[in-house]
């Protein structure tokens, strides 16, 4: 396909969109009627054909999705330092760039599970400097 046919194509795409969306849903049914179809076997045929389409999609990206996780070697557990640590490394990086910020849950307190997985966010996003001295 050339560049102007590419064009012409746009073009007229473009004025039937335009024409459609300034068309009156009952204008449109009454084409339809007109034509001798039934609207609302129409609109369910899209609806289907829609459905098809995004369950195909999304059956495309999950086979795609697998392939690449089988591809992806799983990140080996990471060496933490004490709680304690943990918690004044988090602080540190707060108190270092203020512009951080953390939604807690129901505003309780966090386990030591959250610390931990927090701890290895700020460390992979380089807020906080991995040292194996300070691992347990």
């Amino acid at each position: 396909m050339t560049k102007d046919s590419r064009a012409v194509l746009d073009a007229i795409q473009a004025l039937a969109a335009r024409d459609l969306d300034e068309a009156s849903d009952e204008k449109i049914r009454a084409e339809f009627i007109e034509d001798g179809r039934d609207p609302a076997h129409v609109a369910r045929k899209v609806g289907e054909s829609l459905d098809a389409v995004v369950a195909q999609f999304m059956r495309s990206h999950a086979a795609a999705s697998k392939t690449r996780m089988a591809t992806i070697q799983p990140r080996p557990a990471m060496k933490r330092p004490t709680f304690e640590k943990m918690r004044e490394l988090i602080q540190g990086a707060f108190n270092r760039e203020p512009q951080l910020a953390a939604a807690f849950r129901d505003g309780k307190k966090q386990s030591e599970k959250d610390i931990e997985s927090f701890y290895e966010d700020l460390v992979a996003m380089g807020k906080i400097e991995f040292d194996d001295d300070d691992s347990r």
